[in-house]
């Protein structure tokens, strides 16, 4: 999937699982990448920040997960 720019973090959603946070942009849940315990905070963390700001986030999805983000 290519770079989804200009979206919005509409909610988020964890668990007590590790590395298990999720966001709702574009109309999708998209998984935060998980290939490690710190991408996964930080995702969660940008995405907070982005939710609570109401600014717009560029992300790079593959396949479900969100590899990339930029929050404006």
């Amino acid at each position: 999937m290519p770079w989804l720019n200009g979206k919005k973090v509409s909610s988020l959603w964890s668990n007590h699982e590790r590395s298990n946070s999720w966001a709702w942009i574009d109309g999708a849940w998209r998984k935060f990448h998980d290939a490690n315990d710190d991408a996964c905070t930080n995702f969660t963390i940008l995405g907070a920040h982005a939710k609570q700001t109401n600014s717009n986030v560029n992300v790079f999805v593959d396949g479900d997960r969100v590899k990339e983000m930029y929050v404006w």
